[in-house]
C-alpha cells in the first residue's frame, strides 16, 4: 500500500510549495489567508479516493493545483495514520508467525517424543521375556507353536502305539485264555482218563485176586 501512495505523496509535497508560494500572493500581489474548511465525507474514504477528491476540488492556476492545506495535511495525516496501522498490522503479524513457529516447533517435538513412546510401548507389547532374555513376539509365538505341534506329534505316536500295544495286549490275553481253557479241557480229560485206568486198573488186579483165591 505504502508503494501506492509513494507517486500521490510525492505530488502532494510539490503541490504543497506551490501552495505556499501562492497562498503569500495571488496574481496581483495580494495577500491571501487560507480558509480552513470542516472535513466533508467522502463516498470513497481510502486515501487514493481522499487524493483523487482533494484534486477534484483544487482549482487550476497557470497549470498549477492550488490545493487547500487543510486537505492536504489531512491527507498527510490520513496517510501517516495508515502506514503506522499497516505497520503495527506488520509487527503483529510477524509476532503471530514467530508465536505459530515456536508452538509448531513445539507440536513437533511433542510429536517426535510421542512417536518415540510409541515405538517404545510398541517394541514392549511386540517382545515377552523368555528365560529372561528378551524374545519378539513373533518368534516367541513359532517357538510355542512349534513346541505345540511337536507335543501334538508326540501325543499322536503315543496314542498310536498305545493303541498298538493294547491290540496286542488284548490278542495275547485272549490267546492266553484260549490255551488256558484249553489245558482246563485237557486237564479235565487227562484226569478222567486217569481216573478210568485207575478202575480198569483196579478191576485187572481184583480179577486176579479172584483167580488167586480160586486156586
Amino acid at each position: 500500500m505504502t508503494r501506492n501512495f509513494a507517486v500521490p505523496l510525492f505530488l502532494s509535497v510539490l503541490m504543497l510549495v506551490n501552495v505556499t508560494s501562492l497562498s503569500a500572493q495571488d496574481t496581483t500581489g495580494k495577500r491571501v489567508t487560507p480558509v480552513t474548511q470542516a472535513p466533508v465525507k467522502l463516498a470513497d474514504p481510502s486515501l487514493n479516493g481522499q487524493y483523487r477528491d482533494m484534486l477534484m476540488r483544487s482549482r487550476t492556476q497557470e497549470g498549477y493545483k492550488l490545493v487547500n492545506p487543510f486537505r492536504l495535511t489531512t491527507l498527510w495525516k490520513n496517510t501517516m495514520d495508515t502506514l503506522r496501522a499497516e505497520k503495527r498490522k506488520r509487527i503483529e503479524a510477524e509476532q503471530k508467525l514467530s508465536s505459530g513457529m515456536a508452538g509448531m516447533s513445539a507440536m513437533k517435538d511433542s510429536l517426535s517424543k510421542n512417536k518415540e513412546n510409541l515405538d517404545q510401548s510398541l517394541e514392549m507389547v511386540n517382545s515377552i521375556s523368555l528365560f529372561g532374555i528378551p524374545v519378539e513376539k513373533t518368534i516367541y509365538n513359532l517357538v510355542m507353536w512349534g513346541l505345540v505341534l511337536m507335543l501334538a506329534l508326540a501325543l499322536t505316536i503315543i496314542i498310536f502305539l498305545t493303541g498298538k500295544y493294547k491290540r496286542e495286549a488284548s490278542y495275547r490275553i485272549k490267546l492266553f485264555e484260549e490255551l488256558s481253557s484249553e489245558f482246563q479241557t485237557y486237564k479235565i480229560k487227562a484226569n478222567d482218563r486217569e481216573k478210568k485206568l485207575a478202575r480198569e486198573l483196579q478191576d485187572e488186579r481184583n480179577k486176579l485176586d479172584e483167580l488167586s483165591n480160586r486156586k
